[in-house]
């Protein structure tokens, strides 16, 4: 998962049909700039002016953003390109102390005048501190998949404590490659957010892999990474945003493959059959690799993942992981291809989409659910418009996330465990 770190929709502020909290800017035909009027920001003439040949000015309205300071917004007609306009408004307001947003408000184009610089996270975490994460998550998830493989985790704890290495040899044996193929998908996921960042100018944090050392669980709720500066327009968002699945699944399909053809050396998960789970879901795309590139009866499956290597398994679980990523929710990497592909009609689709997993959850499917909606509603279901709103994603990204759609619901399903 990605988390962004962009500006919100700053030009949701005052309402088309209510004044703005500001004093009234009067709209006026653009040309040489005239010395302001009374009670009006000797600013917005200039600002006017940079817009010369980029904005026909049908209207303007000024604001007070929060956190921002003084903002104009210039609604009218683009006279150019959107990505020619956003390229000389910024150059232009720069030179005036302002930064540029573009965005569209209703049935006009809107330029955006924001005070000042677009303000930057100054988060500077220490490499060892990304390291640390990363091996207590190597610990924990070895820990738990030494548990999906038949020692139980009180055990292999015990036998941490007092060094049993009785205890302690097959747990890693057994354990370790659980581990370092799921942590392999998810660092390899959120390297792929990382490139495609680097490759666009964005400033992103390194990934931190983030514990969890629940019985029962996989010993981690994945890894995330911070972006640092505002994703410029929805081509960045929709690149950022869909090359850490991309990368993931690249990489979970053959270790599936491999994993459901490896010999069975492992015990049975005895902690998650007392819990409750005897088999697990394999949703259409993994069940038509399976079918296609193994021996495997495909009526056993479900239970063969669940019982067999523990790189299938782990494999598996990095699946699972990239459908619940692509959710097309708030910053998750499917709201960043929903706002991308879509704009504001994501919105939508977000709020529908968190319905539908409160639903599931509440109506006998998988309890999880709850935790993932409201891990969407945290970082915000409305997801924030890209500075430039406006520049077109292009046919071939556009295709590209339509396949992506496809894609989603080709590995994602609605009870990934059950009894049976």
């Amino acid at each position: 998962m990605s988390l962004s770190e962009s500006y919100s929709d700053l030009s949701a502020g005052p309402p088309r049909d209510e004044p703005p909290p500001g004093p009234p800017v009067p709209a006026s035909p653009q040309g040489p700039a005239s010395p302001p009027g009374p009670g009006i920001d000797p600013i917005v003439p200039r600002l006017r002016d940079a817009l010369h040949g980029v904005l026909a000015i049908a209207g303007e309205q000024s604001a007070e953003q929060r956190g921002v300071g003084q903002v104009y917004i210039f609604r009218g007609s683009l006279l150019v390109p959107p990505e020619d306009a956003y390229r000389t408004i910024t150059e232009r307001f720069k030179t005036l102390g302002y930064s540029s947003m573009l965005q569209r408000d209703h049935d006009e184009d809107a330029v955006i005048a924001v005070e000042g610089d677009i303000p930057q996270r100054r988060f500077n975490s220490p490499w060892w501190l990304h390291l640390l994460l990363l091996v207590i998550t190597v610990i924990t998830t070895t820990v738990m998949g030494a548990a999906l493989t038949g020692i139980p985790t009180d055990r292999t704890l015990d036998a941490l404590r007092e060094w049993d290495t009785a205890i302690l040899w097959p747990a890693l044996r057994d354990g370790l490659p659980f581990s370092l193929t799921l942590l392999a998908i998810l660092g390899v996921h959120e390297m792929g957010h990382y490139v495609a960042a680097r490759l666009h100018g964005v400033k992103v944090t390194l990934p931190f892999f983030i514990p969890l050392p629940l019985p029962n669980s996989l010993g981690t709720m994945g890894a995330v990474i911070f972006i640092k500066s505002p994703l410029m327009n929805r081509r960045q968002l929709f690149d950022v945003g869909l090359a850490g699945p991309l990368a993931g699944l690249v990489l979970a399909i053959p270790l599936y493959v491999i994993g459901l053809g490896a010999e069975q050396t492992v015990g049975l998960p005895t902690e998650w059959i007392r819990a409750g789970i005897t088999r697990v879901s394999n949703p259409v795309l993994l069940e038509t690799l399976a079918r296609l590139f193994t021996d495997v009866d495909p009526d056993k499956l479900d239970r063969f993942v669940l019982y067999g290597h523990p790189m299938a398994l782990a494999a598996w679980f990095g699946v699972l992981l990239t459908g619940l990523n692509l959710l097309p929710l708030g910053q998750f990497d499917g709201g960043h291809v929903a706002y991308a592909l879509f704009g504001r009609r994501a919105w939508p689709v977000a709020q529908t989409t968190f319905g539908l997993l409160v639903l599931l959850a509440l109506t006998g499917g998988w309890i999880a659910w709850m935790v993932w909606a409201f891990m969407g509603l945290f970082t915000g279901l409305r997801h924030p418009p890209p500075h430039d709103d406006l520049t077109p994603l292009g046919r071939a990204r556009t295709v590209i996330g339509l396949v992506t759609i496809l894609v989603f619901f080709l590995v994602i399903v609605p009870v990934p465990f059950y009894r049976g």
